[in-house]
């Protein structure tokens, strides 16, 4: 008979792994699954349609390659994602950033570019609206002419 937890885990392609708060890893990291940084991490990361989340306390030095990634922690290096970057008010990020949407928390620490990278040339540039009537101030009537004066 199999056990009913581990069929549930089967079912579930939504797995999350985490990096503990007492290791520390060096070297590229690949997955198909969602990653939850506690500990340390340096080299390269690439989950390009996962998730990433470096948690307080978590230290991440790598080039990032991800759909979305959280930073509660401290990364330095460079991110690019297909998703979102978000920075909460304890995160800290040393890197460019190239991504569709970002959010950073007031208190957050940043220290480096922002590319938007999708629909960035899709978005018109607004149009200077005209003011409104009752804020326009009338010129005095000379100033607006530009006929020519009468000759002598």
């Amino acid at each position: 008979m199999k056990d009913k937890r581990d069929s549930q885990e089967s079912k579930d392609p939504e797995k999350i792994s985490r990096v503990g708060a007492s290791l520390s890893f060096n070297g590229e990291l690949n997955g198909q699954e969602d990653i939850v940084i506690e500990g340390q991490f340096q080299g390269k990361i690439d989950l390009k349609n996962h998730n990433l989340k470096v948690e307080q306390g978590g230290k991440v030095k790598a080039n990032i390659q991800v759909k979305n990634v959280t930073i509660i922690g401290e990364v330095d290096g460079n991110i690019y994602a297909s998703g979102k970057v978000f920075i909460s008010k304890e995160g800290q990020l040393r890197g460019d950033i190239f991504a569709p949407r970002i959010s950073i928390a007031d208190g957050a620490q940043f220290k480096g570019s922002v590319k938007m990278k999708e629909g960035v040339e899709k978005i018109p540039l607004p149009e200077e609206k005209p003011k409104p009537l009752y804020e326009q101030k009338e010129e005095p009537a000379e100033k607006l002419s530009t006929a020519e004066e009468p000759s002598k």
